[in-house]
Formats: C-alpha cells, sequence, structure tokens
C-alpha cells in the first residue's frame, strides 16, 4: 500500500468519525425528556395560588345539570387548551377514519361522567366554579391503559412546559391506584418519564390531586400520552372499577 491510498482511507476515516460525531450531537440536542416533579395534594381551586393552568386547561363534563355517565368525552367541556395542544379529537365509534388520531383510547372505550354530588367542586384557571367530571376509562380496571392515546403538539410548542393531571376528585371510585405515567412521542420514538407515581389506595382520600411532569425538547408533531391503570370490578352502575382523570393543565416550566 502506498502513501497515497493509505493518506486516502485515514481521510475516509476521519470523515466518517466527524460525521458520527455530528449525528450523536444532534441526536443530544435534540433529545426529548420527561421528568416527573411531583404531587399537590387537596387542590380544588387552580386559581389560588400558586395559580396553575396559566398556558392552558382542559375539563370534561364539568357542570353537568345532572348525573350522567358513558357520555361523550367533548359533552360539557371547559377548553382553555393553548394554541399548540390539541385540537383533541373525539371519537364515539372506532369506525372513524380519525381513528388513528383518536385522543382518548377506544379499548374501553373512554367516556365522560359527572354531574355526581360526591364529585368535588372546582375553580377552574378561568375563574369558573362548578362540578367537576371526569374521563373514565374502564379498560383500565385492573389493567394499564394508555387512556389519554395523543394530544398532538404543534407551531409555537414550548421548549419546556409542565403538564398537571388532575385526579382523585370522585369520592373513592375509578381511581389511578396503580400507575399514573404522563408519556410521549419524539420524532418517531416514545419517550418515558424517569420515574412515575404509583399512588396505591393511600395515596387517594377523594380530594383532588395534582401530579405534575416537565417536558423538554418537545416540538412541533410531537404528541403527549397518558397512561393509567385503576381500580378493578366493573365500572359501570354503581361500580367503582376503572381509571379517570378530571382534566389536564398547562404551565411554564422554570
Amino acid at each position: 500500500m502506498n502513501d497515497t491510498t493509505l493518506g486516502s482511507r485515514m481521510l475516509h476515516t476521519v470523515r466518517l468519525m466527524l460525521a458520527w460525531s455530528a449525528l450523536a450531537m444532534a441526536s443530544v440536542l435534540h433529545a426529548a425528556t420527561i421528568t416527573y416533579i411531583g404531587k399537590i395534594t387537596d387542590r380544588t381551586d387552580f386559581q389560588a395560588p400558586p395559580k396553575m393552568g396559566t398556558l392552558g386547561y382542559w375539563f370534561p363534563q364539568f357542570n353537568a345539570p345532572g348525573a350522567v355517565s358513558d357520555r361523550p368525552t367533548n359533552e360539557n367541556e371547559r377548553n382553555g387548551l393553548p394554541s399548540w395542544a390539541g385540537p383533541l379529537v373525539h371519537l364515539n365509534t372506532v369506525v372513524d377514519l380519525r381513528f388513528p388520531s383518536r385522543t382518548f383510547s377506544q379499548d374501553g372505550p373512554c367516556r365522560s361522567k359527572g354531574g355526581v354530588p360526591t364529585f368535588n367542586l372546582f375553580t377552574l384557571p378561568s375563574g369558573e366554579v362548578g362540578r367537576s367530571g371526569i374521563i373514565l376509562d374502564p379498560h383500565a380496571a385492573g389493567n394499564t391503559s394508555n387512556a389519554v392515546n395523543r394530544i398532538k403538539l404543534g407551531a409555537g410548542t414550548p421548549s419546556s412546559f409542565y403538564l398537571r393531571v388532575v385526579v382523585d376528585n370522585t369520592g373513592g371510585k375509578h381511581n389511578a391506584i396503580t400507575r399514573l405515567r404522563a408519556r410521549g412521542h419524539h420524532v418517531g420514538a416514545d419517550v418515558e418519564p424517569d420515574t412515575f407515581p404509583v399512588p396505591g389506595t393511600a395515596g387517594f382520600n377523594g380530594i383532588a390531586d395534582v401530579y405534575t411532569f416537565r417536558y423538554d425538547g418537545f416540538t412541533s408533531g410531537d404528541f403527549i400520552k397518558i397512561q393509567f391503570a385503576g381500580m378493578p370490578g366493573s365500572a359501570k352502575e354503581a361500580g367503582s372499577g376503572g381509571a379517570s382523570f378530571a382534566g389536564i393543565m398547562f404551565d411554564p416550566a422554570p
């Protein structure tokens, strides 16, 4: 092998190494992460300091005029989502061309429930006061389910933000006792949190709690997912099975 050939091969190797380094650096710079921040207990007033939902919020079946269950997920919704989150895709059947983009799982399927006298009264970020409702996932009865399948992120998504998930407003029913995990999808790959809460029955007292997750590095085209595992048994009639949540809120992350 002459010096010219050896030099060409060495130059080619160096170029490959630089290319791989650039790809690795780009991967690091564009990595997305989810971090579990913690739990705020017994919180039903989201305007009280520190205010929550300052970037946006969504609450299902809010202030229903009477007790209802197994209703569409957008019925009596309070939609204050930011421009970069959503819109939510609500389905009433799996026979829908929008099924791949559905927001809520149709395995159970997820439906709204509200107007129940034992459910907490909330003060929303907007100042509206009323009886809270829930999205109920009966498929999460003693089982893990991606109740929130997809909340698409769009233009203007902050590089960092808090997602807050509200639970434990139901008087002891439909609690996510085994798992509450906010997840994500970034540039074609799933993103999992560093850890997630497993509240157990002791983690629920019938007064709403707020679980906060920090999202970093998510961009337009990515999406949010939320996974629950709840109480065993039937979610129908007077049953307490399944898992539920009362709403979501977005806030700036410092």
